[in-house]
């Protein structure tokens, strides 16, 4: 057994780097926090190549002296707290004094400050001091990080695309202005403006001004409270994406993951159509908040989980105000528009075309007097088929038969001559893309496009007009590909397969969907059709058969 040391300084800051910097959006967001906490009123962020060359935020804020510049860069060395006892009601968005020694350690650093009078310049390499001297610049700093993670190229090689990359700091950058209406937030890649929030703006002006909306875009806004928590929600049911990526949940004015928050949200507000644009802050009392929970910041601990769960669905169940206004809104039907409920599925049609896209897009038509022969089959819970055999009684997860028959059929489609395996759509369905998603559907297009998914991509929206036969959610179903194309357990699966089984599990009948005699009887044929038709492709069982004997001795016969 190796012998037990002590690190140097330098791997000791390396790896501390590694927990407070991930990319260079946590470059941003670190440097911006500290701006917000300088009191600043106008910051500017400049990046190029997404941030994998160089990072620059600038802003107005009370800036540093000599002194404090030194300190600055020594680790666990802050303004914002003094003692254990200020852990318990933060009011600054930083305060471990990790921010600004973790993003020297890993990139060629510096900073540029003053406080009003004397102006510094200090340079660091790789968290190595090189230089402080005078400087001139008006009151403020400006932080620049350039060549990020040049002295661990592991960890460099581990960045994404320059679009990528850039998504995701736009999402911080959107995030932090939504949450401070008050100050001016600029963005610039490459030297070309991407986006100007000036201060005053509200919160529904700001996202139009950042995605580009119309003025007069629809929005629902709602407020609830519960035991000292608010909670205030907007969101524009009109622009939807694939992901997540564009909805901003706040806590005290910290942009969090808060599953808490999010999980209602989505089961309220999304579905197959995707996800809307939304915004959503969460006020709690300091005290009753926990912020000092990850490296990063980015997920929270809530003392009073009730308060928490209480404020969102009291927004949430404010939301059928917004009728009167003429919202399409996730429950109910408005005018002639109906929403029907399956589950988490939503879909949005007039009530006469809803029931035609139904009728298409149903398992194929059989004969239906074969319902009655044979063994009977029941569905019950809207998500089990029971029927019987000669030797005891079998129950079928619709769910998981459908995701076998469909999984084998999007194989098939990609293994055949002529791919053409497809249901064309009665109604197209549409979602937004972000760069990276669309990056990543011009890479598998053709293996979607054998799969049996037919779309094009007008700007940043996805028109799908054909799926695999027998889908039932045809945007869920590409969603759920590019979901499982990004998730790292999947690498070693072939691509083929990958496509077929996340297109099977979204596309397949869900929980809770009804089904008619006909359609059980099919689903039925199908699945004992298929080279095995008790595994799902994920490997869980379809079936299970209880013996009349089993059923005989729980009954004490």
């Amino acid at each position: 057994m190796a012998q037990i040391r002590v690190l140097p300084d330098t791997v000791i800051n390396l790896i501390s780097a590694g927990e407070v910097v991930e990319r260079p959006a946590s470059v941003v967001k670190e440097l911006i926090e500290n701006a917000l906490d300088a009191g600043a009123t106008e910051i500017t962020v400049e990046l190029e190549e997404g941030g994998r060359k160089s990072i620059v935020v600038r802003d107005n804020g009370m800036g540093m002296n000599r002194h404090d510049l030194l300190l600055s860069v020594q680790r666990h060395a802050t303004s914002k707290i003094s003692s254990s006892t200020d852990l318990s009601s933060l009011s600054t968005l930083g305060f471990r004094g990790e921010a600004l020694p973790s993003i020297a350690a890993v990139s060629h650093f510096t900073i540029l400050t003053s406080g009003g009078d004397d102006g510094f310049r200090m340079r660091m390499d790789g968290g190595v001091l090189r230089d402080v001297s005078p400087a001139a610049r008006t009151r403020g700093t400006t932080v620049t990080a350039a060549g990020l993670f040049y002295n661990q190229p592991a960890r460099r090689r581990f960045l994404r695309t320059q679009s990528t990359e850039l998504s995701w700091a736009e999402k911080y950058i959107t995030g932090s202005a939504l949450g401070r209406g008050e100050i001016s937030f600029r963005l610039l890649h490459n030297g070309k403006e991407l986006f100007h929030l000036p201060a005053g703006q509200s919160i529904s002006e700001r996202l139009r001004s950042r995605y580009g909306l119309p003025q007069d875009s629809r929005y629902v806004k709602s407020e609830g409270e519960s035991g000292g928590t608010s909670v205030t929600l907007i969101w524009f049911p009109d622009n939807r994406w694939n992901r997540k990526t564009h909805q901003y949940i706040l806590v005290n004015g910290r942009m969090v993951y808060a599953g808490m928050v999010a999980g209602p949200i989505d089961a309220a507000l999304s579905g197959p159509a995707g996800y809307p644009l939304l915004f959503c802050s969460v006020s709690v009392p300091a005290d009753e908040v926990d912020v000092n929970v990850h490296p990063q910041k980015r997920e929270v601990r809530f003392r009073k989980p009730s308060s928490i769960r209480g404020a969102v669905e009291a927004a949430l169940g404010e939301l059928p105000s917004a009728r009167k206004s003429g919202m399409t809104l996730a429950s109910g039907t408005i005018g002639s528009i109906g929403i029907p409920r399956s589950g988490t599925d939503r879909r949005i049609y007039t009530e006469d075309l809803f029931n035609a896209a139904l009728s298409v897009q149903a398992p194929a038509a059989v004969d239906a007097s074969r319902a009655q022969q044979e063994f009977p089959i029941v569905q019950i819970g809207k998500s089990y088929l029971v029927t019987s055999t000669d030797k005891g009684i079998v129950l079928i997860d619709q769910h998981a038969a459908h995701e076998r028959i469909l999984f084998e059929t999007v194989l098939n489609s990609m293994n055949s001559d002529s791919g053409s395996g497809q249901q064309k759509l009665l109604l197209p369905e549409h979602i937004m893309l972000d760069a990276p998603e669309r990056e990543q559907l011009d890479d598998y297009r053709a293996v979607l496009n054998r799969s049996g998914f037919e779309f094009h991509i007008d700007g940043e929206t996805l028109i799908l007009t054909a799926v695999p036969p027998g889908t039932f959610h045809g945007i869920g179903a590409l969603r759920e590909i590019l979901r499982s194309l990004q998730d790292p357990e999947n690498e070693d699966m072939p691509v083929r397969e990958k496509v077929a089984a996340a297109a099977a599990c979204a596309g397949a009948v869900k929980f809770g969907d009804p089904l008619s005699p006909v359609e059980t009887r099919h689903l039925i044929d199908q699945l004992f059709s298929t080279s095995d038709p008790f595994h799902c492709p994920h490997g869980r069982p379809t079936l299970i058969e209880i013996s009349f004997d089993e059923l005989g001795e729980k009954f004490g016969r």
